[in-house]
Order: structure tokens, then sequence, then C-alpha cells
């Protein structure tokens, strides 16, 4: 993944734009995986809902099995 980063942040990202930061978020039914790469370089980063920091890989992986559970339930009260 830092290499796609630092690639969008060479060739894509204009001088306007944020630090580019790569997350990838993954779940499957008995594991969920949350991964990010920022740019040592990057001083300040942004995160959408305003949040002061940069979520923890542990915080993103309970928001993951909140919602997972959340359209389980869902889904079982439409059958």
């Amino acid at each position: 993944m830092d290499f796609y980063v630092r690639y969008f942040e060479k060739e894509i990202k204009s001088d306007s734009d944020n630090p580019t930061i790569g997350i990838i978020l993954s779940s499957e039914r008995n594991e969920t995986v949350v991964k990010y790469s920022v740019l040592e370089e990057s001083k300040q980063l942004f995160c959408a809902k305003y949040l002061p920091y940069l979520p923890t890989e542990e915080e993103l992986k309970k928001e993951i099995k909140r919602e997972r559970n959340l359209l389980e339930m869902e889904k079982s009260l439409q059958e």
C-alpha cells in the first residue's frame, strides 16, 4: 500500500490537497483487518467527521464489527 500512497502523492495529488492516507478495511466472518499508511513527512492529517486524530486500527476494527452486526440484525429481521 505504501507504493500506491507514494505514487498518488507524487503523480496525482494537487498542491491544494491534504496529505495522502492509504486505508485498507477488510471484514470477513471471523476476522476484521484494518491497516493504514501515511507518509513520514506528513505533519498534519485530516479525517472525515472532523476527528482531531486518525483512528487507531483497533478503533476501526470495532467500528467495522459494529456495522457488520447491525447489518446482520437487519437481514435477520427481513427474513
